[in-house]
């Protein structure tokens, strides 16, 4: 049986942050799948500086923009009517006519891409990484201008056509199953794991003062990396800080992150509260300089509203530093971090307070360490199932082949 040659898409951008990070572990470890298992990867990307990323890796991924022709089919597959035309034209958008020319068998979508939509012939595996939009309906992120009915048809065709449909935690499975009626036995649990410049990012205490030193920071504040969205709650943190001021204790915050919409009220709420000395932003930064950034906080502060599974906590356990969390996403935290009511700025206090517990620092770190093992177990059943998985796809595939 001739190798199954699997597109892999890399669609995010690597200002993005975590939701480019993520997808480029996955497009390392099915490499590393496909030379063990006599199969090929093909990786492709729209944007030019995720391929020259990727060749720092030994990737050589294939530029693949998106045709005006392909967002007409977009927006015409979301008219559902289109999907009679289609079939009875064979029409192909010519995103899926370069993919076929390739020899593609089948397609791997890293993130929860609308491309799918534009695949008639090529199956495909897609990641679903939450269903925030359900979850949170109230921000505007996931719910203005059509973006949560966008949603809605996006994830309940892509839970239901794909092939295989991976996902982080195991409730995110519970929740596709319910809202969507997908196919419980089609889902891959594969969990987070720390970005890997995290990884290869070794301590160096030279290196990481020439960082610290060029955003003019000094080790011991509170970090955050996140984009400038609501529901990131940078503006909770912010009221947790002022209130912990009039307690007399003065914490320094740090965020990094690219502006999606959020940024001026944040900038706002800082004046409010009159944070202008305590807090820094840096704006989006080099992943290769986020190791150093992490291990010179005192804790990851990650009030956010989205989960069920966030990447930043899984680089804080990484490199030892503490973790204050949302109590909604415990399954996620287990006993590594110090959580607390995200709707709460006194509960955010707190928990900032109980970083200085005599002993707290260290328990959080060996906790930490003992998650990450977890999770890497779990990772490893994950990628073992993805590959059993990918061997029954092989073989139908094969019979369908002229």
């Amino acid at each position: 049986m001739r190798p199954l040659r699997l597109a892999v898409m890399l669609e995010q951008a690597v200002e993005v942050g975590g939701g480019f990070q993520q997808p480029l572990n996955d497009v390392l470890w099915l490499r590393d799948w496909a030379a063990k298992s006599n199969n090929e990867v093909l990786v492709y990307s729209p944007y030019p500086k995720s391929l020259e990323i990727l060749k720092q890796f030994g990737i050589e991924a294939r530029l693949l923009k998106f045709s005006v022709v392909d967002y007409l089919f977009l927006f015409l597959k979301y008219c559902r009517p289109f999907d009679l035309a289609q079939i009875a034209w064979r029409l192909k958008s010519p995103f899926e006519r370069a993919l076929v020319r390739d020899g593609v068998d089948i397609v791997h979508f890293t993130s929860t891409s609308k491309r799918h939509l534009l695949l008639y012939q090529l199956p495909f595996i897609i990641t679903i990484f939450d269903g925030c939009h359900r979850d949170a309906p109230e921000f505007p992120e996931v719910r203005a201008f059509g973006e949560f009915e966008r949603r809605e048809i996006l994830f309940g065709l892509a839970s239901m056509k794909a092939a295989l449909v991976i996902v982080n935690a195991p409730e995110l499975v519970e929740n596709l199953c319910r809202r969507y009626g997908m196919e419980r036995e089609r889902a891959v649990c594969i969990p987070f794991s720390p970005s890997t410049y995290i990884d290869q990012s070794a301590t160096d205490e030279a290196a990481d003062a020439t960082i610290l030193g060029k955003y003019r920071l000094e080790p011991g504040y509170l970090f955050y990396p996140a984009q400038f969205w609501p529901h990131k709650n940078h503006i909770t943190l912010l009221a947790a800080l002022a209130l912990l001021r009039e307690q007399g204790i003065v914490e320094r915050l740090v965020l990094c992150g690219s502006d999606r919409g959020g940024r001026e009220n944040i900038d706002r709420a800082i004046t409010h509260y009159g944070l202008a000395e305590q807090v820094s932003i840096i704006g989006f930064v080099d992943s290769a300089e986020l190791g150093a950034l992490y291990r010179g906080a005192s804790a990851l502060v990650m009030p956010t509203y989205f989960g069920p599974t966030n990447l930043p906590p899984l680089e804080a356990w990484a490199v030892g530093t503490p973790v204050v969390y949302p109590e909604a996403f415990k399954v996620q935290a287990g006993d590594a971090a110090i959580l607390f009511d995200y709707d709460n700025p006194r509960s955010l206090a707190d928990a900032i307070i109980n970083l200085r517990a005599d002993g707290t620092r260290e328990t959080l770190r060996v906790a930490g360490q003992r998650r990450l093992q977890q999770f890497a177990e779990e990772t490893e059943v994950g990628r073992q199932q993805f590959a059993r998985q990918m061997e029954r796809l092989k073989h139908r595939l094969a019979l369908t082949r002229h």
